[in-house]
């Protein structure tokens, strides 16, 4: 089947990133890089399942039947290769919902931390500390294009005793890596050393290149205990705005527990819009279209990166293994983060996410989930005005 991925969509001025897209940028008619989700049109499939349910008109309470949970099993087998029992699912309200709901459950006292990798999606943090929980940094090093997790000081910081959460980006946001299946196991083996729950956000394990699958935890029993992972069609299908994921978690016994603090966290029926979906996009069509939407990236992550070879050869672009972001390390072409984006917003229309959101300023992130004529004209304004600024290209 051919798909569209050419078409642009129209966003509307209640969406997020049009709203924090500068309006130089918006008037120069180029997309924007900022937010992790695509500008061209969801899958099909997915229309035509929101179409049914309109056209039916009842939205009513929705639960989690077996055909529900059969499609989440069928996407995890033939998407990512792993099994996943049914009774595995706890739906829920979304990534960081879920993850509040875990920090309630496991962080019962003001002093229990849970501990991220920065630079990362600054959310995570973001949920421990509107519950005002203790957040503990385990930095990422840099490492010959790639970073590495610091598995020495996981393992000091845990020790420690107050880290009661552990949160894995897998793969990671924003610096589009995916984890190799041995980092994944040491780093659960010395969660679970401690006693400390391992969170691992994949919703971007469906996007992965270069001929990858991204291994998980979940094929690895070993690791079950005090595990969760969160998968979402946010990212895959750019769902993002649907507030739904399904965790997966093997222990009963954490299951269980983690199911009553959702519930008391008031999360009552699925929204019936996402159980439509689910069972539409988590199938053989929604399987090819997240392929080909696959391809698009990893063709826009190829112009990126010969456009920045060109233009900026000291600088490090990072990713490109998984996730459809990059992350781009400027520092050494501006004095400081105001002055890189204020020439990258105002005079190459060139629009992307701050590395000071993830505690990296001076890098950016880049979300290439877009029709590649748009990556293309966005970047020969960028080489435009870098030439026009250095004569550098």
């Amino acid at each position: 089947m051919v798909f569209d991925f050419d078409t642009v969509v129209r966003r509307g001025h209640a969406n997020l990133k049009r709203m924090f897209t500068d309006p130089a940028v918006l008037a120069r008619g180029n997309v924007s890089f900022d937010g992790a989700e695509p500008d061209y049109p969801t899958a099909p499939v997915i229309g035509e399942a929101v179409r049914r349910l309109a056209d039916n008109g009842l939205y009513g309470f929705t639960v989690a039947d077996d055909a529900y949970l059969q499609a989440v099993c069928w996407w995890q087998r033939h998407s990512r290769g792993v099994t996943v029992q049914p009774e595995w699912i706890v739906p829920t309200l979304g990534t960081i919902h879920a993850l509040a709901s875990l920090i309630r459950l496991r962080c019962p006292r003001l002093e229990d931390a849970i501990l991220v990798m920065p630079p990362v999606y600054n959310r995570f943090a973001q949920a421990a500390e509107r519950l005002e929980r203790p957040v503990v940094q385990c930095p990422l090093i840099p490492d010959a294009g790639r970073y590495a997790m610091d598995e020495a000081r996981l393992d000091a910081l845990l020790a420690a005793g107050n880290v009661r959460i552990v949160v894995l980006c897998h793969p990671h946001n924003p610096i589009g890596q995916v984890w190799s299946a041995d980092a994944l196991a040491r780093v659960a083996a010395v969660t679970r050393r401690h006693g400390a729950t391992l969170f691992c956000d994949e919703i971007f394990a469906d996007n992965c290149y270069g001929g990858r699958v991204c291994p998980s935890l979940l094929a690895m029993p070993e690791a079950w205990e005090n595990l969760v992972v969160s998968t979402s069609m946010g990212k895959a299908f750019g769902l993002t705005g649907l507030n739904h994921a399904n965790l997966l978690i093997p222990d009963p016994a954490l299951r269980e527990a983690f199911a009553d603090r959702r519930t008391r966290d008031h999360y009552g029926s699925m929204d019936p819009l996402a159980y439509e979906c689910v069972l539409a996009g988590y199938s053989q069509e929604g399987l090819d279209w997240v392929r080909a939407s696959n391809r698009v990236c990893e063709t826009n992550i190829a112009l990126v990166r010969a456009a920045f070879g060109r233009c900026f050869p000291r600088a490090t672009v990072y990713g490109g293994e998984g996730a459809y972001v990059l992350w781009i390390d400027l520092r050494p072409y501006f004095a400081d983060e105001a002055s890189m984006l204020d020439f990258l917003y105002h005079r190459a229309y060139f629009h992307v996410d701050g590395g000071s959101a993830y505690g990296a300023p001076g890098f950016v992130r880049m979300c290439v989930a877009s029709p590649t004529r748009c990556v293309e004209q966005a970047l020969r304004d960028l080489e435009h005005a870098w030439k026009e600024n250095t004569s550098c290209c």
